[in-house]
């Protein structure tokens, strides 16, 4: 046994004290009056009849030191301790998108969180208390949490669930840590998938599931006539609840042109095809397909799918003597291009991008993008050196860096087959200074590069001339200038249809000032990004169509759209089949220690005590 407030013990100090003044009370002579001589006399008689009389002040201070006794005790809070009678619980709380489902007007992921309390309200005192949020990585909101009050502050801060989707698993494995650890003995998993005896070993299921109706569109896409001027979509539709007749409306840049009428059976996602629907012959922007029934979890009733109609107008001036493989590149590209032979070079204003095929230029423009060829001397600022002239005996094989990690690099690759030899006779060797990234190296040495001049503007390098290589005769050689010159005046985004959760790469041209993301609820968040920054990943935290409020230096803004979706397996719980959680029991999983800490009876006996020496009190005075 402990005390919280040990100090309070101090007030048994208060015993020695009333039994001093017990011994040194007033003894007072009592004077009988003639006139209540037999009134004293009939007292008396009726004291010796009463065995107790002559200890009534020996009672009387024996209760009003138990009084004092168990009043000290009662203040300073005695805490019992029961060995192995608490648990350290862990919960596991599923925060995936079906968790929003709304029945009742309550989502299961607030049905969750009552459940938990349950439990918690019910746990020995003593116990502890752990919870997991089982998001896209499992988060651990809190850890061995004693206070019953604290802890429920905890789930009422949760919020709402999250959108993306989520692996219970992970969740399970940190509480297997938790386990193994000896941080925890016991685990509830709060979820709406179906997890029978079978789904779950030594975890205790807390179902959040109803049976309310949700519907949802997991994929959309059109199709043109010959004319452009109707439209056709294809369309997945599932009703897993029941069998619904579906109503679905179809927009064309944000216009209605049509309804349709599905019939889907329960639980099984069907393909349906329209008919064809006018679309006025204007330029496709968006389309959209909405669900007009109204269901337990709304987020999956639209889809809605961007057009890639960015125009993005470059203008290039090439300076070389033997232009042919640029010029049919560009023209392959659509790109429009001025050619300077070297001779006659002088840097000229408002170009996109300078090409420089095997010349080195005075000076750097401060405005624009660079491309360089075969460069056989360093040019001050570009932010690379030149060392040497390499002529290999046999031709060089160039090699793609695989570079998973950089998603530039996944962007300056996207759409090659890489499966072609490129082959080199002649190049340069260069020196890198400025931070680059590489696509394809030459005996493990930089060949083909991009990055930062001094001035901050962006560079293309090659360290060959073309007409020393097989590249322009490859098929990749179209994808890899289509991708270094949208990286030179790069498109803000590339993809338009993303799962909630995925990373919308964000191209930031140097020219950009602002960007601010107005997400699907209408506010706005500003994207932070620093000069000369090539990239800017945007995670997609909710469900809906997002739009890129851009401003450039010049003042003009543009405007471009995006769509988070739901991911399939997010619009209705898992199958049985599919979640299978087990928590291996170690030696160190073992129940913790009860605390006993009621002092409501040590009152009641103050109390009882209080009474009794009242009632010995008035006996002896009346």
């Amino acid at each position: 046994m402990s005390f919280l407030f040990p100090f309070a013990l101090f007030g048994l100090l208060a015993i020695p004290a009333l039994i001093i003044i017990y011994i040194l009370r007033n003894k007072y002579k009592e004077e009988t009056a003639p006139s209540t001589y037999i009134w004293e006399m009939a007292a008396k008689l009726l004291k010796r009849k009463n065995p107790l009389s002559r200890f009534e002040h020996l009672l009387a201070l024996i209760v009003q030191c138990l009084a004092i006794a168990v009043f000290s005790i009662a203040l300073a809070h005695p805490v019992f301790t029961l060995e192995g009678q608490a648990d350290d619980i862990v919960f596991i709380l599923d925060s995936s998108s079906s968790m929003g489902m709304v029945h009742e007007e309550k989502t299961r992921f607030e049905k969750g969180i009552e459940l938990i309390k349950e439990k918690v309200d019910g746990a020995v005192n003593g116990s502890t208390f752990t919870l997991i949020l089982a998001e896209k990585e499992p988060r651990l909101v809190c850890q061995n949490i004693d206070d019953v009050s604290r802890f429920e502050m905890y789930l009422d801060n949760l919020g709402t669930p999250s959108k993306n989707a989520t692996k219970i698993a992970d969740s399970v494995a940190l509480a297997q840590n938790l386990f193994s650890e000896g941080k925890a003995n016991l685990c509830y998993l709060a979820t709406d998938q179906n997890c029978g005896e079978s789904v779950l070993t030594n975890i205790e299921w807390l179902d959040c599931s109803d049976d309310e109706e949700n519907y949802s569109i997991s994929d959309l896409s059109y199709k043109f006539n010959e004319a452009k001027t109707s439209i056709s979509f294809s369309l997945a539709l599932t009703s897993y609840a029941s069998d619904k007749d579906l109503n679905v409306t179809f927009y064309y840049n944000g216009q209605s042109i049509g309804k349709k009428i599905f019939h889907c059976d329960k639980g099984v996602t069907l393909g349906f095809v329209t008919d064809n629907l006018p679309t006025g012959g204007y330029p496709i922007e968006s389309v959209k397909a909405v669900i007009e029934e109204t269901d337990g979890l709304m987020d999956d009733n639209t889809f809605t799918v961007y057009a890639n109609t960015q125009q993005v107008n470059t203008k290039a001036l090439i300076v070389s003597s033997a232009p042919t493989y640029l010029k049919a590149i560009f023209d392959a590209l659509k790109i429009q291009y001025d050619v300077m032979s070297p001779a006659s070079y002088s840097l000229r204003p408002n170009y996109d991008i300078y090409v420089y095929d095997s010349y080195k230029p005075n000076k750097l423009p401060e405005i624009g993008a660079t491309m360089f060829f075969g460069l056989k001397n360093s040019v001050e600022g570009s932010g690379f050196l030149v060392s040497n002239e390499v002529i290999p005996d046999e031709s060089t094989t160039l090699a793609w860096t695989n570079n998973e990690d950089s998603n530039l690099y996944k962007t300056l690759t996207r759409g090659i087959g890489m499966n072609r030899d490129i082959l080199l006779k002649q190049y340069m060797q260069y020196s890198l200074v400025n931070n680059f990234t590489t696509v394809l190296t030459a005996n493990k040495r930089p060949a083909v590069f991009v990055g930062r001049s001094d001035f901050e503007t962006r560079e293309v390098v090659f360290n060959f001339d073309l007409h020393n290589s097989n590249l322009p005769l490859l098929y990749d050689f179209v994808p890899l200038m289509r991708n270094l010159v949208d990286y030179c005046k790069p498109k803000l985004l590339t993809k338009f249809d993303y799962e909630v959760g995925d990373s919308v790469v964000v191209n930031i041209a140097d020219e950009i000032s602002q960007i601010l993301v107005e997400r699907p609820n209408g506010e706005k968040e500003p994207l932070t990004f620093a000069k000369g920054q090539e990239q800017y990943l945007y995670e997609t935290r909710f469900i809906g169509e997002h739009t890129l409020h851009v401003t450039y230096q010049d003042g003009n803004t543009k405007i471009v759209n995006f769509f988070a979706h739901m991911s399939k397996p997010e619009t209705v719980p898992q199958p049985m089949a599919q979640a299978k959680f087990t928590l291996a029991l170690t030696d160190n999983t073992k129940k913790g220690d009860g605390i006993l800490d009621n002092i409501l009876p040590i009152i009641i006996a103050a109390a009882a005590f209080f009474a009794a020496d009242w009632i010995l009190y008035t006996h002896e005075q009346y």
